[in-house]
């Protein structure tokens, strides 16, 4: 679609008996995946501040979040009832995956006019000034059932969380695809209106805790309570790294060498 996938989603934290339930429920293992995220955005903020998550997958690439933007004419078309936001449990992220389209979302949220040079994302991000400000290895378990998928995230911080994920094409699918969504998270055990933090969220809480206020008083977050901290957590200190355009470039390198970016389909954080 011209706009990109539309991704619902809702957090839970998984039990002992999670992959035991999706496989009651008839759920299939997908796969395991090892991956590495860096997140960009200006020394000010201006794309987190604004609630635009620009991702670089290691082996994979470049994927904007953000929130969906409607079609050209300033309406989405979508019933005011549909068009409400979701529970506090949920979220909808627009995943855009084109070069083009990231560029292009890129500069209309910083006001800068893009540069003839800017066809990649790796130029148009030293060409913007966007530094380095998060990243995090995760160890992933996914399950398919139906239209819905689950995974189960383990971070190299010593955070685990799972998510029930779908994507659909247009707005005024998101009712429909937000209920799908909570019922299985309610299949597993997971009912209420019990918020759960994601990665990113608590990445930043820990160790970018500036950066976590700042985010907090743009309303982009909600204070969650602190998860209790894994044995495992190895997390070094509040850092951020400047890594030049030769870096970004070897970095979006997929595993035969070659530069591209994911289909959508990719987590927030």
């Amino acid at each position: 679609m011209p706009w990109g996938s539309i991704e619902v989603e809702a957090k839970f934290t998984a039990g002992p008996d999670t992959e035991a339930r999706l496989a009651a429920l008839g759920a299939a293992l997908a796969g395991s995946s090892s991956f590495r995220d860096l997140y960009y955005d200006t020394p000010d903020l201006r794309l987190t501040r604004a609630d635009h998550w620009l991702r670089l997958r290691q082996g994979a690439g470049w994927e904007l979040k953000c929130p969906p933007e409607p079609p050209a004419g300033g309406t989405s078309g979508v019933p005011e009832a549909a068009a409400q936001e979701p529970p506090a449990v949920a979220t909808t992220y627009q995943e855009l995956t084109s070069p083009r389209a990231i560029v292009g979302r890129l500069c209309g949220v910083l006001g800068v006019a893009p540069a003839p040079a800017w066809d990649e994302v790796p130029r148009a991000v030293a060409g913007l000034g966007l530094q380095e400000f998060a990243s995090f290895g995760t160890r992933r378990r996914s399950y398919r059932l139906g239209g819905l998928r689950v995974d189960l995230d383990q971070a190299d911080f010593g955070y685990a969380v799972a998510e029930v994920e779908a994507l659909v094409g247009a707005q005024e699918e998101v009712p429909a695809a937000l209920e799908e969504v909570l019922q299985l998270r309610r299949a597993l055990g997971r009912d209420g209106a019990t918020r759960v933090p994601g990665k990113m969220s608590v990445y930043l809480k820990r160790h970018r805790p500036r950066h976590y206020q700042a985010l907090l008083r743009a309303g982009v977050l909600v204070r969650d309570p602190e998860p209790p901290p894994h044995s495992d957590d190895t997390a070094g200190p509040e850092t951020l790294e400047k890594r030049g355009p030769s870096q970004v470039m070897e970095l979006a390198r997929g595993p035969e060498g070659k530069t591209g970016h994911p289909s959508a389909g990719g987590d927030w954080a």
